[in-house]
């Protein structure tokens, strides 16, 4: 039933999130001479929101997004120097080490000799790229793919260059969505896997109501559910 199993990469295999919320901590620090917290955020996901369409999801753009927050909020009071150290701290987003989730290395081990495996990943293709390089988990995976959004066109396309069926893919995501509800409405399965922390972008209410979706705790649940899917998850 099963022809190939997808996964998403951020916060999916790897800590990514909770990276963006630190450094978001850190941006109300440098801004709370002009706005609380609260404020800070509220206008930092109004900035995002109007520039994804510009520079897209990644750090790049959230760090322009930062720049332009800081300098709005403070009427262009905010220094040279407060502005290098918002630059500063999303360079060290970039450079900072890759954090892989627990049990991620032996359950993509155990599940490639079951099925082919794809990654379908958003973002700026140069920073998703540099971060599947430092995982080390490239060698798993039969393509990657790094997309500018998730939704149902982009991965009727995504398995159609690689000749899957939609409806034989389970995809594997922390994002409701991005990764669960895109491929449900293509006929497909969906494991959603939460992270501690969601993006704003990212959250949704409640999960679907639908026979071929499933939560699951952890990345070490996905081959259990696969195999009680002929006995029990029949569509």
């Amino acid at each position: 039933m099963i022809q190939a199993i997808a996964f998403d990469a951020d916060d999916t295999l790897w800590h990514c999130e909770s990276l963006f919320q630190d450094t978001q901590a850190r941006l109300s620090d440098i801004l709370d001479r002009y706005a609380d917290h609260a404020e800070v955020s509220r206008r930092l996901h109004d900035t995002e929101a109007r520039n994804i369409k510009l520079f897209g999801y990644g750090i790049k753009g959230f760090t322009l997004s930062m720049v332009e927050t800081a300098i709005e909020i403070s009427e262009a009071r905010i220094s040279a120097d407060d502005i290098h150290r918002i630059v500063s701290m999303g360079r060290a987003m970039l450079e900072a080490p890759m954090q892989l989730l627990e049990e991620v290395p032996p359950t993509l081990t155990l599940l490639a000799t079951r099925y082919p495996l794809y990654l379908v990943t958003k973002g700026d293709t140069m920073d998703q790229r540099n971060k599947i390089e430092k995982s080390g988990l490239g060698h798993h995976f039969t393509a990657v793919e790094v997309v500018l959004e998730k939704n149902p066109q982009t991965y009727r396309e995504v398995f159609g260059r690689q000749g899957i069926d939609p409806a034989r893919v389970l995809m594997v995501g922390n994002s409701v969505p991005s990764d669960i509800l895109p491929v449900l409405e293509l006929g497909g399965w969906a494991a959603h896997i939460p992270y501690h922390v969601t993006a704003s972008f990212e959250r949704h209410d409640s999960d679907p109501n639908h026979a071929r979706f499933t939560r699951l705790e952890r990345i070490s649940e996905v081959p259990a559910f696969l195999d009680a899917i002929p006995a029990a998850r029949r569509p």
